[in-house]
């Protein structure tokens, strides 16, 4: 199984980068064996892919002022430790995200480049407790995509913005909203889990 490298730009505060590190403790526990690194939001290194900041701030921004959330997967993707080490990347901010023709993403996957990036900003309305329950929630998400849960192939999935679980109680259904995303999230955690028996079933013949 790859090693999972999570990092977050300086927008985020510290009770949000706390929930991502938490989501990451839950997504370990359901998967036994699965690692990661918190790279945190300090300067790895020198010059180009040197902290989460410089993603965020290479990725172009659309005309809504909104980061280009495919132009920061682009980067993940193509970053030399990818090839060097193989891994999996997960980046969070504190901007907003969005790809062109759409009003906003909370987070996006690219499964084949095992990268995804995800935002806090759509949460910062919610009580505390409920952004947090989002930002464990959206990490989780993302990655149950780069596992393969929900794959286009499988019955009974929503196609709306990729491939979703149309089971209730898995955090693998599409949210389209603040609202209806938590609202997923608190179902499942309702029923003492994460992801559907079908999405868990899936994640775990992933060969990343």
């Amino acid at each position: 199984m790859m090693p999972i490298n999570v990092c977050y730009d300086s927008g985020l505060t510290k009770v949000e980068a706390d929930a991502v590190i938490e989501g990451m403790e839950e997504f370990c526990q359901v998967f036994p064996g699965r690692i990661y690194f918190n790279y945190g939001s300090g300067t790895w290194c020198r010059g180009d892919y040197s902290s989460a900041d410089w993603y965020i701030n290479h990725a172009g921004v659309l005309p809504t002022k909104q980061v280009n959330a495919n132009d920061v997967l682009a980067l993940l993707q193509n970053e030399p430790w990818q090839t060097s080490s193989p891994h999996v990347d997960v980046l969070f901010t504190g901007r907003d995200l969005s790809l062109k023709g759409m009003n906003f993403v909370f987070g996006v996957a690219r499964p084949s480049a095992r990268v995804t990036v995800q935002s806090v900003y759509r949460y910062r309305n919610l009580p505390m407790n409920e952004r947090k329950l989002a930002i464990k929630t959206v990490v989780q998400h993302e990655l149950g995509h780069i596992l393969g849960c929900a794959h286009p192939g499988r019955e009974k999935t929503e196609m709306n913005l990729g491939s979703h679980c149309t089971q209730y109680g898995c955090i693998m259904q599409q949210g389209l909203t603040v609202e209806a995303f938590v609202e997923h999230a608190k179902a499942a955690r309702a029923l003492h889990r994460l992801y559907c028996p079908l999405c868990l079933a899936e994640a775990r013949r992933s060969n990343i």
